[in-house]
């Protein structure tokens, strides 16, 4: 073992949580969780548009994966993904792919496995599963943002400052724990809204200092639509990515989806500019946000002994592939942000291992000493944290709906499948980041696209994927 491994071993035993009922002193946890966050728009992966002074401290005070995923690039199937630790295909009682994450009554999930094990659990913010807070584990609600979908009100148009008409958060109003509306804290989603979210559970930490804590707390930004925050100054043009295009190559599977209806195709270069400005402005709300719930957990005193956990629940286009949406298998929606910080976690580490949001089940049960329920499909990545293993999976497995399934190796090869199409897409990532070269038609990669289509295939046989299999039957 490495000097280095030596040392990390040496810090995650000395910081390995007691018992819960030795509460205080078992670790607080705080997931925070963003809304269409591009795996590359903090400082801390490289983005250069918004300034994050927040999240990079974060990342350089803990451990940074950049290649983590989600799975289903869609809100309400990532985030039930991340809550129960199971892959949300091919389960008892799962209707079609992207529809109602049905959730295994015999597995806990894991606000409920924390609750059980003694933990205060909190949710603040937006909802977005099926059922409600109370119903999924979480003892308190401090401020939900659910329900009313994309109904506004009637006959009118609300347009976002580029111009666009707002086509969702129209009808969402906060909630509380017992379901009933607070319209008096805003109708759709405002300006404010993530703000009012912060300060609520802002509130709950001060509150919960004497106590052990989970704490989940759910932005609505940057989803669209892009509303300007309060205070925010118009930063410089931004450079439009590197796979740009005005319109798809081909249909990937949502042309009509509403995220693509925002900015109809072909996108010209200066509309989408308009919509990155705005959206990068956002991006520095999250890390506005993410800086007052860190001060808030060094008013109680509690940062020192509370793990925190930074994701998002999908990335999105925004111009890249000439698409604006998440609804695809490419890296910026595919893959989202993750940092862990906190005791037990190196700092100032990034580690390139493949995992899911469903992995955060599983370790953060080996973080916290609790055993995991059986039946997950998340792997926890604790062993990875100690340097014992390089991997938790030899491959990771994306799709949406019934139009896409998609294959990444650890060595970087990916395949995407598009099965009511019948076309697949091969890149090579260390060599072709953005994604640029599809080499599924060069005869020197026949083999390397044979290899990765049986893969897939077998992947979707195992969960009993309604899709065709991403192979030719004879």
């Amino acid at each position: 073992m490495s000097g280095r491994r030596a040392q990390l071993l040496a810090a995650l035993l000395a910081a390995a949580p007691v018992a819960p009922a030795a509460a205080p002193a078992a670790p607080n946890v705080l997931l925070i969780l963003a809304d269409d966050l591009r795996p590359d728009a903090p400082g801390f992966a490289g983005g250069r548009e918004a300034r994050t002074p927040h999240l990079d401290a974060l990342a350089r005070g803990g451990t940074v994966f950049p290649r983590a995923a989600c799975s289903y690039p869609i809100c309400h199937v990532s985030r039930s993904e991340l809550l129960s630790g199971q892959l949300a295909l091919g389960r008892p009682g799962q209707g079609a792919p992207g529809g109602p994450v049905a959730f295994d009554p015999a597995s806990p999930l894991l606000p409920a496995r924390l609750a059980d094990a003694g933990w205060h659990t909190i949710h603040a913010g937006k909802w977005h599963v099926a059922g409600t807070p109370a119903q999924r584990g979480f003892r308190e609600t401090a401020g939900m943002f659910s329900g009313g979908g994309a109904a506004g009100k009637p006959g009118t148009v609300e347009r976002s400052p580029t111009g666009r008409e707002v086509t969702g958060y129209r009808g969402w109003t906060f909630k509380d724990a017992a379901g009933r509306a607070q319209p008096e804290l805003g109708v759709g989603l405002t300006p404010e809204t993530d703000r009012i979210i912060t300060a609520r559970a802002a509130e709950a930490i001060g509150r919960l200092r004497d106590r052990t804590f989970f704490l989940q707390v759910n932005l609505t930004a940057p989803h669209d639509p892009l509303l300007e925050p309060p205070g925010s100054q118009r930063g410089p043009e931004p450079e439009l990515p590197a796979n740009f295009r005005p319109a798809p190559a081909f249909e990937t599977g949502n042309a009509g989806g509403r995220d693509e209806r925002i900015v109809p195709a072909p996108r010209t270069a200066e509309a989408v500019r308009a919509e990155r400005e705005l959206y990068f402005r956002l991006v520095e709300e999250v890390d506005r946000n993410v800086g007052e719930l860190l001060a808030a957990l060094s008013a109680a005193g509690v940062r020192e002994r509370t793990l925190v956990l930074f994701s998002s629940d999908n990335g999105l286009a925004l111009g890249s592939h000439g698409l604006m949406g998440k609804q695809n298998q490419y890296e910026h929606s595919f893959n989202v942000p993750l940092i862990l910080a906190g005791p037990g976690i190196p700092a100032e580490w990034s580690l390139a291992t493949q995992c899911y949001l469903r992995d955060l089940y599983p370790t953060l049960c080996d973080l916290l000493g609790l055993a995991t329920p059986a039946g997950l499909d998340g792997r926890s990545l604790l062993p990875v944290l100690r340097g014992e293993h390089r991997e938790v999976h030899d491959a990771v497995f994306g799709y949406f709906t019934d139009t896409q399934r998609m294959i990444r190796t650890a060595e970087g090869w990916k395949l995407i499948w598009y099965p009511a199409i019948g076309r697949t897409e091969l890149f090579h990532l260390p060599a072709d980041p953005d994604e640029l070269r599809d080499l599924a038609g060069e005869p020197a990669h026949a083999a390397r696209l044979a290899e990765l289509r049986t893969r897939l295939a077998a992947w979707q046989l195992q969960h009993r994927d309604p899709a065709p299999p991403a192979f030719r039957r004879p």
